[in-house]
């Protein structure tokens, strides 16, 4: 039987359940950002209204202030985002066989409900008219006849889309996009390959795959399948993600606001943390700084990818923009990096994961 695989993409997923659990959220832009009251701290989730004025994941609490100014902003609220996403995994389950890939996008195999005559674009669409009458979460809903190709797709029309190709599709409109494009092609991996030249996803899918074996070991051969789309894992629902976390932490011997050691010790953790995760063949989708002031209890801050990584500079930037926003002011007697929410290569996440 030939297999149709969908995956649900909840769009804007925090700013989306705050509006749905406030109704004076509505219909107003909603950037999710540290603390408003002090107005510091780093964007983690922003409504499409207020994108559409710049604001991104990351950017700093007063820049997005300045660009959305009309904008309602709201602490995350983690225990809300939990309880949303339970409940539509727990709806989503009983469509079909459904693998949680993070808090905010699952995959689901309707291959069987396809076999029995109902089209993929049918059970989408009803998916997303449930979804928005019954929770107000707006999703877009990706369909292929494997995981890489239904995620791809999924990217392909937000907000509220819906997007099916077959693999010879796949290849039609995804060959000449950029590598970085590319479903598990990070940041780091995109710019070693356009060093060599390679710089669309048609490109990399002509290079031999020995190539790519010698340059980047068994996630060559995963480069290869992806850009011919032709790589193929089952929607698993036993598979569990984001339960488990690394990190590193280190006690100075003195209070410091000492930068450059901060910095020298955050470059040391995040190069070990990223070994250890391609050790496990694993990435990480959130970074957490967490720090003690004299021997207080420890205070921690975090952040969530827009996309999941096992590398070491995204790993160091990401700690280092949390250094500098939260705790840069005050002196440290201890220092450590965390990484959350590890997933297997590749099921890498969307956006808004924690």
């Amino acid at each position: 039987m030939e297999k149709t695989i969908l995956l649900c993409d909840m769009n804007s997923f925090f700013a989306s359940v705050h509006q749905s659990y406030n109704p004076q959220l509505r219909n107003k832009p909603v950037i999710v950002a540290g603390n408003p009251e002090k107005r510091k701290g780093i964007v983690v989730a922003a409504s499409y209204d207020a994108k559409a004025k710049g604001v991104y994941t990351t950017m700093r609490f007063y820049r997005a202030r300045k660009l959305c100014p009309e904008a309602v902003f709201v602490q995350p609220n983690h225990a809300l985002y939990r309880r949303y996403s339970e409940a539509i995994m727990r709806f989503l389950r009983r469509i079909a066989p459904c693998e949680v890939a993070s808090v905010d996008e699952a995959y689901l195999d309707i291959s069987e409900l396809v076999a029995k005559g109902h089209t993929a674009r049918i059970i989408a669409e009803y998916i997303q008219d449930k979804l928005y009458r019954e929770l107000l979460i707006p999703s877009s809903i990706g369909a292929g006849p494997t995981k890489l190709i239904a995620k791809m797709c999924a990217d392909v029309k937000k907000p509220g889309g819906f997007v099916e190709m077959g693999a010879r599709q796949y290849r039609t409109y995804f060959w000449p996009q950029t590598v970085g494009s590319l479903h598990g092609c990070g940041k780091s991996t995109a710019e070693r390959l356009q060093r060599k030249g390679i710089r669309t996803i048609g490109e990399l899918a002509a290079q031999p795959v020995e190539d790519l074996r010698s340059w980047f070991g068994k996630k060559g051969e995963y480069l290869h399948q992806a850009a011919n789309g032709t790589y193929e894992s089952p929607v698993n629902p036993e598979r569990q993600k984001g339960e488990k976390s690394i990190g590193s932490s280190r006690t100075f011997a003195f209070d410091t606001m000492d930068q450059a050691l901060i910095a020298k010790t955050a470059r040391e953790f995040s190069e070990k943390l990223a070994d250890k995760l391609k050790q496990k063949q694993k990435k990480a989708k959130t970074i957490v700084v967490e720090v003690k002031f004299d021997y207080r209890q420890a205070v921690s801050r975090s952040l969530a990818l827009t996309g999941a990584t096992d590398e070491a500079e995204e790993i160091y930037r990401a700690a280092m923009q949390l250094y500098e926003v939260y705790f840069s002011s005050q002196p440290l007697r201890l220092f450590g990096i965390r990484l959350h929410h590890l997933l297997d290569e590749e099921y890498e996440q969307l956006r808004f994961s924690f």
